[in-house]
Protein backbone atom coordinates (compact mmCIF):
# COMPACT_ATOMS: atom_id res chain seq x y z
CA UNK A 1 0.00 0.00 0.00
CA UNK A 2 2.85 2.33 0.79
CA UNK A 3 4.26 2.19 -2.80
CA UNK A 4 0.80 2.95 -4.16
CA UNK A 5 0.54 6.04 -1.91
CA UNK A 6 4.00 7.12 -3.02
CA UNK A 7 3.00 6.63 -6.65
CA UNK A 8 -0.17 8.68 -6.12
CA UNK A 9 1.83 11.44 -4.44
CA UNK A 10 4.43 11.49 -7.23
CA UNK A 11 1.66 11.55 -9.84
CA UNK A 12 -0.09 14.42 -8.08
CA UNK A 13 3.16 16.40 -7.90
CA UNK A 14 3.83 15.82 -11.61
CA UNK A 15 0.33 16.97 -12.52
CA UNK A 16 0.79 20.11 -10.39
CA UNK A 17 4.17 20.80 -12.00
CA UNK A 18 2.74 20.38 -15.47
CA UNK A 19 -0.16 22.63 -14.61
CA UNK A 20 2.28 25.36 -13.57
CA UNK A 21 4.34 25.13 -16.78
CA UNK A 22 1.99 27.00 -19.13
CA UNK A 23 1.92 29.96 -16.75
CA UNK A 24 5.72 30.05 -16.39
CA UNK A 25 6.47 29.89 -20.12
CA UNK A 26 4.61 33.10 -21.06
CA UNK A 27 6.22 34.91 -18.12
CA UNK A 28 9.67 33.84 -19.33
CA UNK A 29 8.81 34.86 -22.89
CA UNK A 30 7.61 38.26 -21.64
CA UNK A 31 10.80 38.80 -19.62
CA UNK A 32 12.88 37.79 -22.65
CA UNK A 33 10.87 40.13 -24.88
CA UNK A 34 11.38 43.03 -22.45
CA UNK A 35 15.13 42.38 -22.25
CA UNK A 36 15.36 42.18 -26.03
CA UNK A 37 13.44 45.44 -26.41
CA UNK A 38 15.70 47.17 -23.85
CA UNK A 39 18.79 45.97 -25.73
CA UNK A 40 17.36 47.12 -29.06
CA UNK A 41 16.69 50.57 -27.62
CA UNK A 42 20.17 50.83 -26.14
CA UNK A 43 21.80 49.68 -29.37
CA UNK A 44 19.77 52.11 -31.49
CA UNK A 45 20.58 54.93 -29.06
CA UNK A 46 24.32 54.17 -29.12
CA UNK A 47 24.39 54.04 -32.92
CA UNK A 48 22.45 57.30 -33.12
CA UNK A 49 24.79 59.03 -30.67
CA UNK A 50 27.82 57.82 -32.64
CA UNK A 51 26.35 59.22 -35.85
CA UNK A 52 25.55 62.55 -34.16
CA UNK A 53 29.11 62.70 -32.77
CA UNK A 54 30.44 62.26 -36.31
CA UNK A 55 28.15 65.06 -37.55
CA UNK A 56 29.44 67.33 -34.75
CA UNK A 57 33.06 66.55 -35.73
CA UNK A 58 32.44 67.18 -39.44
CA UNK A 59 30.68 70.43 -38.59
CA UNK A 60 33.60 71.53 -36.38
CA UNK A 61 36.05 70.84 -39.22
CA UNK A 62 33.86 72.77 -41.66
CA UNK A 63 33.52 75.75 -39.28
CA UNK A 64 37.26 75.86 -38.65
CA UNK A 65 38.06 75.70 -42.36
CA UNK A 66 35.48 78.40 -43.16
CA UNK A 67 36.90 80.79 -40.58
CA UNK A 68 40.45 80.15 -41.77
CA UNK A 69 39.54 80.75 -45.39
CA UNK A 70 37.52 83.86 -44.68
CA UNK A 71 40.43 85.29 -42.71
CA UNK A 72 42.82 85.04 -45.66
CA UNK A 73 43.28 88.02 -47.98
CA UNK A 74 41.58 87.08 -51.22
CA UNK A 75 44.20 88.75 -53.43
CA UNK A 76 47.11 86.71 -51.99
CA UNK A 77 45.60 83.23 -51.77
CA UNK A 78 42.85 81.67 -53.82
CA UNK A 79 40.95 79.60 -51.24
CA UNK A 80 39.88 76.09 -52.07
CA UNK A 81 36.11 75.80 -51.97
CA UNK A 82 34.60 74.73 -48.69
CA UNK A 83 33.42 71.16 -48.86
CA UNK A 84 30.03 70.76 -47.23
CA UNK A 85 29.70 67.21 -48.55
CA UNK A 86 31.30 65.43 -45.56
CA UNK A 87 29.12 67.33 -43.12
CA UNK A 88 25.99 66.63 -45.16
CA UNK A 89 26.79 62.90 -45.36
CA UNK A 90 27.36 62.83 -41.58
CA UNK A 91 24.09 64.67 -40.99
CA UNK A 92 22.19 62.29 -43.31
CA UNK A 93 23.65 59.31 -41.45
CA UNK A 94 22.64 60.84 -38.11
CA UNK A 95 19.14 61.39 -39.49
CA UNK A 96 18.94 57.74 -40.58
CA UNK A 97 20.11 56.53 -37.16
CA UNK A 98 17.67 58.84 -35.40
CA UNK A 99 14.86 57.45 -37.57
CA UNK A 100 15.96 53.94 -36.55
CA UNK A 101 15.89 54.97 -32.88
CA UNK A 102 12.43 56.42 -33.43
CA UNK A 103 11.23 53.15 -34.98
CA UNK A 104 12.54 51.08 -32.07
CA UNK A 105 11.08 53.34 -29.39
CA UNK A 106 7.82 54.39 -31.03
CA UNK A 107 5.46 51.75 -29.64
CA UNK A 108 6.83 51.15 -26.15
CA UNK A 109 8.75 54.26 -25.14
CA UNK A 110 6.89 57.47 -25.96
CA UNK A 111 9.34 59.65 -24.00
CA UNK A 112 12.30 58.38 -26.02
CA UNK A 113 10.25 58.84 -29.20
CA UNK A 114 9.63 62.49 -28.32
CA UNK A 115 13.35 62.98 -27.68
CA UNK A 116 14.21 61.34 -31.00
CA UNK A 117 11.67 63.52 -32.83
CA UNK A 118 13.21 66.67 -31.36
CA UNK A 119 16.67 65.50 -32.35
CA UNK A 120 15.42 64.65 -35.83
CA UNK A 121 14.12 68.20 -36.23
CA UNK A 122 17.49 69.66 -35.17
CA UNK A 123 19.41 67.38 -37.55
CA UNK A 124 17.10 68.15 -40.47
CA UNK A 125 17.39 71.90 -39.81
CA UNK A 126 21.20 71.63 -39.74
CA UNK A 127 21.17 69.70 -43.02
CA UNK A 128 18.90 72.28 -44.64
CA UNK A 129 21.15 75.12 -43.43
CA UNK A 130 24.18 73.30 -44.78
CA UNK A 131 22.58 72.96 -48.20
CA UNK A 132 21.57 76.64 -48.24
CA UNK A 133 25.06 77.76 -47.18
CA UNK A 134 26.67 75.54 -49.79
CA UNK A 135 24.60 77.08 -52.58
CA UNK A 136 25.31 80.60 -51.24
CA UNK A 137 29.02 79.80 -51.21
CA UNK A 138 28.94 78.97 -54.92
CA UNK A 139 27.19 82.26 -55.72
CA UNK A 140 29.60 84.29 -53.55
CA UNK A 141 32.96 83.20 -55.01
CA UNK A 142 33.64 80.66 -52.24
CA UNK A 143 33.41 83.22 -49.42
CA UNK A 144 30.74 83.29 -46.72
CA UNK A 145 29.43 86.54 -45.28
CA UNK A 146 29.93 87.18 -41.55
CA UNK A 147 26.24 86.38 -40.95
CA UNK A 148 26.59 83.09 -42.83
CA UNK A 149 29.75 82.24 -40.87
CA UNK A 150 27.86 82.92 -37.66
CA UNK A 151 24.99 80.68 -38.80
CA UNK A 152 27.43 77.90 -39.65
CA UNK A 153 29.25 78.29 -36.34
CA UNK A 154 25.96 77.92 -34.43
CA UNK A 155 25.38 74.47 -35.91
CA UNK A 156 28.12 72.88 -33.82
CA UNK A 157 26.75 73.77 -30.36
CA UNK A 158 23.23 72.98 -31.55
CA UNK A 159 24.32 69.50 -32.65
CA UNK A 160 26.48 69.01 -29.54
CA UNK A 161 23.40 69.42 -27.36
CA UNK A 162 22.04 66.25 -28.95
CA UNK A 163 24.83 64.23 -27.36
CA UNK A 164 23.81 62.84 -24.00
CA UNK A 165 25.30 60.23 -21.72
CA UNK A 166 22.00 58.36 -21.30
CA UNK A 167 18.52 59.79 -21.60
CA UNK A 168 16.27 59.19 -18.62
CA UNK A 169 13.96 57.31 -20.97
CA UNK A 170 16.40 54.43 -21.46
CA UNK A 171 16.38 51.69 -18.84
CA UNK A 172 19.44 51.66 -16.57
CA UNK A 173 18.66 48.07 -15.62
CA UNK A 174 17.08 45.59 -17.94
CA UNK A 175 13.99 43.66 -16.89
CA UNK A 176 15.04 40.40 -15.32
CA UNK A 177 17.71 41.96 -13.12
CA UNK A 178 20.71 42.15 -15.46
CA UNK A 179 22.59 45.37 -16.18
CA UNK A 180 22.91 46.79 -19.70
Amino acid sequence: MFPKTRWTLVSALCVMALAALPRAAPAQATAYSLRLFALQQQNAFQQQQSAVQNAVQQTAILVQTAFQQNGLPVQTVMPTPLNFQQQQIALQTAIQQTNALLQVSQQRNPALSRTALGQLNTLQAALQQSIVLQSALVKQSNVLTPAQLFLLSQQQPSLSRLLTSRPATLPTRMPGGSSP
